[in-house]
């Protein structure tokens, strides 16, 4: 008798684990929702994701010369809202690098970035650079432009203190960037710049990058490649 109910119990776990639904909750906070009985197998990818800081990003000026620069008050350094980043006095830009494996290509892959920017009333200029070598940075091209007054290098007026959300794709060589207010513009974000570039060869990790004056600052506060 004990062996029938313990069948019977197995029987009744079993149908429970069938009819269980699993819920993945995105970092766009979307969720989605399946049943366990519809998987034969789960695969999961690495990605570069949330919260930048000081730990996975590297600070440097390229002018004149490259210079890594240390984390510290006013120069930049980790804030509650990602890696904040302060201009060198209009002399240099500077820019945060994402450090990479210099064998990792991210060709064919979509970078999302969330950041903002802050001139107190003065110019701030904001960049992404691609490099197709993240050891010797060697640059494929600007692929954003925006500051917070208008410049004569033709750049995408931006408010200061506002999010923007700018996300690059790479297909096929052509890359694209849009920026948007509000949310990513593949997730309801209202588009206020959109630029593209065409490009024979991989990625293999990008910087963001700003040139300001020593009061004015910039915060990247996520990061992730899809």
């Amino acid at each position: 008798m004990k062996i029938k109910y313990l069948f019977i119990l197995i029987i009744c776990l079993s149908q429970t684990l069938i009819s269980q639904t699993m819920s993945v909750y995105k970092i766009d906070k979307t969720k989605l929702d399946f049943q366990l009985s519809d998987i034969d197998s789960i695969s999961f990818s690495t990605a570069s994701l949330g919260k930048v800081s000081s730990a996975n990003w590297i600070c440097f000026t390229n002018s004149p010369a490259r210079l890594i620069i240390e984390p510290s008050t006013g120069v930049y350094e980790d804030v509650e809202d990602g890696l904040k980043v302060y201009g060198s006095g209009n002399q240099y830009d500077k820019a945060v690098q994402l450090m990479s494996n210099s064998q990792n290509s991210i060709m064919s892959k979509t970078i999302y970035l969330k950041w903002k920017a802050n001139g107190n009333g003065n110019y701030v200029n904001v960049g992404i650079e691609l490099y197709t070598e993240s050891d010797n940075l060697i640059s494929a091209g600007r692929i954003i432009n925006l500051s917070t007054k208008p410049s004569v290098s033709g750049s995408v007026l931006i408010s200061d203190t506002i999010w923007y959300y700018t996300r690059i794709s790479m297909l096929s060589g052509n890359i694209t960037s849009t920026t948007s207010t509000g949310n990513y513009d593949n997730s309801g974000g209202e588009v206020i710049s959109y630029s593209s570039l065409n490009l024979n060869g991989d990625i293999e990790t990008y910087s963001f990058q700003i040139y300001a004056d020593n009061s004015s600052y910039a915060i990247l506060a996520e990061s992730r490649i899809e």
